[in-house]
């Protein structure tokens, strides 16, 4: 149990004590933690169970950097980056700290000496320029590929670990070659730091600063107390640079809230503790007038607009604290001093999934059950057009030829509009994957026969298992042909839909041997979805996994 204290001690920000473990650094220098929820409501599952989170899977929930804009040059430890879905993913995140006394043990002070407390969202970028594009590109590179290597190597030396006994006469050859892979990143990281200072590379932290018209027409950002000579502008505003730790917060903020738990609920993971969450934006309606806007006669901006969230950008968030000076009388609901700010580490880097990135809108798929024609011959003797859409259509615009002026109004009902959709996608989907050389695509349209033939007893086994069971081998000695037969039969059910469709690359033949020759747990995986059907590749489920719980006593010691 912490020890509260009252004399007064400079404060730390750190990541929940739960998250200490994960961070790999000293639990000081530990930065804000997310967490991530599939359910709207995390607010109440994390005041209830701060722990409940789901994981972050390491391919759902990563991706590269963005190939373009100013983010593709930001330096970022290893190959990959953390990558956050939107709310119409069905995926929705926190960001959680914990506030310490900096003094040995990590003391809570009490909440009441807070005054402020938030988070800002900011965003890295690097300016190369032009002539030196193509080096910058080569560099990151290989540095890229070196930090590959490098992870390729841990990971096999963990595998090896594990294994005990068997795997220990190999460690001595893994640990040589982690420690070439390691000097070999060190080596090009340096490389890249003196190439970037000699070809004046801009490495800029952004701040997202709301914007105001001034008395005589000039866009000025929006101070926190703005004056009567200055209209905000609500919803726009743009990036601009901020330092890493400034003395006081200029920048647009969003609230952190304090977790407080039933005092009579001692084992609470907030109990005794002094923490705060916030909900994480992943998107906004607020929109960035470009640099080179400027203001209109009428004082409202004419410049082009972008989102102020995007998919080609590198974020991060760092939380802050502002400690209530005693002197200043308390004014709730706004801030009510200007006492010190404490600054968190920042989070880790991340990017934003694209609104139609496949497998965020897998994560809610929409099922559209074409109709049969007896529905469509009863629904005709109804009515012509019942239930559709109306078309008004001015006389010049007409594409058929009707006496009179005024509109043609036109009724389609839509099960017509979505047998002629369907229609036209199938038509042009085979012109544009063989004109265009498009065929990975194909893996992002799957039709699946009524039935697959699928052993009763491995089905009965895959529906009893929950979504993060982890198959072994001795699932493989018993299920494993029975396996390879489900695989085997549906293989040879897609080969025949793009067979049909006219559309079978060259590499279709072994579809169902790359199936088969997968790992173990992800061969289970693939044989849950073809024994479930079409349903389960449209929602994949290999992310909805919680996170282990970590007990007090695994972090503090007596």
């Amino acid at each position: 149990m912490t020890t509260r204290v009252h004399a007064p001690h400079d404060w730390l920000l750190t990541a929940p004590w739960w998250h200490w473990p994960r961070q790999g650094v000293p639990p000081a220098q530990t930065g804000p933690a997310l967490q991530k929820y599939a359910m709207p409501g995390l607010v109440d599952e994390f005041l209830a169970h701060p722990q409940r989170r789901l994981v972050f899977d390491e391919t759902a929930d990563r991706g590269p950097l963005p190939s373009a804009g100013p983010a593709r040059f930001v330096p970022v430890a290893g190959t990959q980056l953390r990558k956050l879905y939107l709310a119409t993913h069905h995926r929705h995140y926190l960001v959680a700290v914990e506030l310490h006394c900096d003094r040995p043990g990590l003391p809570s002070p009490r909440r009441d000496e807070v005054c402020e407390a938030g988070f800002v969202v900011r965003r890295r970028r690097a300016s190369v320029p032009a002539t030196a594009t193509g080096e910058a590109r080569k560099m990151l590179r290989d540095l890229a590929l070196a930090r590959a290597r490098l992870d390729a190597v841990d990971k096999r030396l963990a595998q090896t670990l594990r294994a005990g006994s068997t795997g220990l006469s190999r460690c001595d050859g893994l640990l040589e070659q982690q420690a070439t892979a390691a000097r070999k990143v060190d080596t090009l990281r340096a490389a890249l730091h003196q190439w970037a200072e000699a070809v004046g590379v801009d490495r800029a932290l952004d701040g997202w600063r709301p914007l105001s018209v001034g008395a005589d027409g000039q866009l000025v950002p929006l101070p926190e107390r703005p004056g009567a000579d200055l209209r905000p502008l609500p919803g726009l505003g743009r990036w601009e640079q901020v330092s890493e730790l400034p003395e006081d917060v200029t920048e647009a903020t969003f609230p952190l809230y304090p977790l407080v738990p039933d005092p009579a609920d001692t084992e609470h993971d907030a109990a005794g503790r002094t923490l705060y969450f916030g909900i994480v934006p992943t998107s906004t309606l607020d929109l960035e007038l470009l640099p080179a806007a400027g203001a209109a006669p009428s004082g409202e901006p004419s410049a082009d607009r972008a989102p102020r969230f995007d998919d080609a950008s590198v974020y991060e968030i760092r939380c802050y604290v502002r400690r209530h000076n005693p002197a200043c009388p308390r004014k709730p609901g706004e801030r009510d001093c200007h006492g010190p700010l404490t600054w968190s580490e920042p989070s880790e880097p991340f990017r934003l999934a694209g609104p139609l990135d496949p497998r965020g809108t897998a994560h809610r798929p929409v099922t559209i059950r074409m109709p049969n024609k007896a529905d469509l011959q009863t629904a005709a003797k109804l009515g012509a057009g019942i239930g559709g859409i109306r078309v008004g259509t001015p006389p010049d615009m007409r594409f058929d030829k009707v006496t009179g002026g005024g509109y043609q109004i036109c009724s389609f009902s839509i099960p017509l509009i979505t047998i002629i959709a369907t229609f036209v996608l199938r038509l042009f989907l085979p012109i544009v994957v063989l004109a265009l050389g498009l065929w990975f695509l194909l893996a992002l349209k799957i039709c699946i026969p009524p039935s697959i033939a699928v052993d009763a007893g491995l089905e009965a086994e895959l529906a009893v298992k929950p979504p993060d069971f982890e198959a072994d081998a001795a699932f493989e000695a018993n299920f494993g042909a029975k396996v390879n037969a489900a695989f085997d039969a549906f293989a040879g059910a897609i080969a025949t839909s793009t067979t049909d469709a006219g559309l079978k690359p060259k590499d279709m033949d072994d579809f169902g041997d790359r199936l088969k020759n997968q790992p173990t747990a992800d061969r289970f995986r693939i044989a849950r979805s073809v024994a479930r059907g079409a349903h389960a590749f449209s929602a994949p489920d290999d992310d909805l996994r919680y996170e282990p719980r970590v007990e007090r006593k695994e972090v503090f010691t007596a």
